[in-house]
C-alpha cells in the first residue's frame, strides 16, 4: 500500500509540474542534424529571469561551450558574455536588460537531459557539447548555495521583426510605435496568428488609446476593455474572450526580444519606438505578420459614419449612425460599466464630469469613441 501511494504522489508531482521541452524552444543558432539547449537564469528576481536558446550543429563538428556561447552571440546583438581562466570560467552573462557578473557571487554550470534533471558540471572547458544535452547557467554559487536553472521561457530574436517592415501606418504624427496582437495559435503552416499594427501620434499615447486608435481605422478590429483589462478582441476571423484560466496578457518592450509583463492597460504608456504587445494565453507576442491593407480594411469609412455629439456634454449625447443600433454601453476611464441603453440619445446627467469611453454596437459593428462630461 505505501509503494502505491508513494507511486501516485510521485506521478501527480511530474504531472503537476510543467516541464519545458526541446519543442519549446524558439530561437535556434548554427545549422546541423543535431542539437543541443542553452538555459541561462539571471536568478535577478524578475519574473522573466530565464531564457533558453536551441544550438544546431552536425556529428562530429565538436563544439565547446565557448563556441556555443558565440554562436548565440553572433546571431543576436542583445546577447553577450566574457570568460575568464583560459574560457574555464564564465565571469559574465548579459541579455536585454538582465546582466550578471561575478562578484559577489558567481555563475554555476549546469547539464542534463532535460530542464528537470540538471546536475552541478564544469562544461565550460570541459569537451563538446552532445546532441539533445540541455546545458545551463544560473547566477549564484554560494548565496546561499548553487541552485539549478528555473523553468525557462523561450528566448525571441530582437531581429525577427522591426518598424521598417510596416506598410500601412496608422495615425498621424511624428512618434511611431508597433502594436502586436498574438492570439495564441498557428496557423496550418506552423506560423503564429500573430498580428501588427504600426501606429503613429505625437508626444506620448497610453495602451488604451493605442487599441482606440486602431479600433476607429480598422473595420475588422474590435475590442472592449474593463477595469483595466482587455475583456474582448477580435481581428477578421481571429478573436479572444477570456474564460478561466484564458485570458490576454499584457506587455510593453522596443522588440520582440525584451518584452516585459504588465498587469493593467493603466500601467502602459508607449514613448517613441516602444511596442505594445497583447497575447491571447501563455504565449509572450510572437514574430507577427502585417495583414494587406485591403483584407484588414485600415481607414474603414464605416467606423468613421458612427460620431458623437456634443462631445463635450452637459445633459444629453446623440449617437449618430446610419446602421441599426443594437447596444450602447459606457465605461469610466478606469474601466467600470456605469450606463447601458439602447436609444440614440442618452441622458448622461447622472454621471460626473471626467473622461468616459462609449462603446456603441450597431447592426455591423462595434466602435469605441471617448466623450467629456462636463
Amino acid at each position: 500500500m505505501q509503494k502505491i501511494l508513494s507511486f501516485i504522489c510521485s506521478f501527480i508531482v511530474v504531472f503537476c509540474c510543467a516541464q519545458f521541452t526541446a519543442n519549446d524552444v524558439k530561437f535556434f543558432v548554427g545549422t546541423g542534424s543535431q542539437t543541443a539547449y542553452f538555459v541561462a537564469d539571471f536568478k535577478d528576481g524578475t519574473n522573466d529571469r530565464s531564457y533558453a536558446w536551441g544550438v544546431r550543429f552536425d556529428p562530429g563538428q565538436n563544439i565547446t561551450g565557448p563556441q556555443m556561447l558565440q554562436m548565440i552571440k553572433n546571431a543576436e546583438p542583445a546577447f553577450d558574455y566574457f570568460l575568464t581562466f583560459n574560457n574555464g570560467f564564465l565571469d559574465e552573462l548579459s541579455f536585454n536588460d538582465h546582466s550578471q557578473q561575478s562578484g559577489p557571487d558567481y555563475w554555476s554550470l549546469w547539464r542534463g537531459n532535460d530542464t528537470n534533471s540538471w546536475s552541478t558540471v564544469g562544461w565550460m572547458n570541459n569537451g563538446t557539447i552532445s546532441d539533445g544535452k540541455w546545458y545551463g547557467a544560473s547566477y549564484g554559487f554560494s548565496n546561499p548555495t548553487a541552485e539549478a536553472p528555473s523553468t525557462p521561457i523561450p528566448a525571441y530574436s530582437s531581429l525577427w521583426y522591426n518598424s521598417s517592415q510596416i506598410t500601412n501606418w496608422i495615425g498621424t504624427g511624428s512618434d511611431k510605435s508597433l502594436v502586436v496582437i498574438d492570439f495564441g495559435t498557428d496557423n496550418s503552416n506552423g506560423n503564429a496568428d500573430s498580428f501588427v499594427f504600426g501606429i503613429q501620434y505625437n508626444g506620448t499615447i497610453t495602451a488604451e488609446q493605442a487599441l482606440q486608435l486602431i479600433d476607429t481605422q480598422v473595420s475588422t478590429f474590435n475590442y472592449t476593455s474593463a477595469a483595466n483589462q482587455v475583456s474582448s478582441l477580435s481581428l477578421n476571423s481571429f478573436s479572444g474572450t477570456p474564460n478561466g484560466a484564458n485570458s490576454w496578457k499584457l506587455y510593453k518592450g522596443t522588440n520582440l526580444s525584451n518584452w516585459k509583463n504588465h498587469n493593467d492597460l493603466s500601467s502602459i504608456t508607449l514613448h517613441n519606438g516602444e511596442w505594445l504587445g497583447l497575447s491571447f494565453g501563455q504565449r509572450r507576442p510572437f514574430t507577427p505578420t502585417e495583414a494587406p491593407q485591403s483584407t484588414l480594411g485600415t481607414s474603414s469609412v464605416s467606423k468613421k459614419t458612427v460620431g458623437i455629439y456634443p462631445n463635450p456634454a452637459t445633459d444629453y449625447i446623440h449617437i449618430n449612425t446610419q446602421e441599426s443600433m443594437k447596444e450602447v454601453n459606457i465605461y469610466s476611464s478606469s474601466g467600470q460599466k456605469v450606463m447601458t441603453s439602447e436609444i440614440s440619445r442618452i441622458n448622461i446627467q447622472s454621471l460626473s464630469p471626467g473622461i468616459y469611453f462609449v462603446e456603441i454596437k450597431t447592426s455591423g459593428q462595434s466602435v469605441i469613441r471617448k466623450i467629456v462630461k462636463k
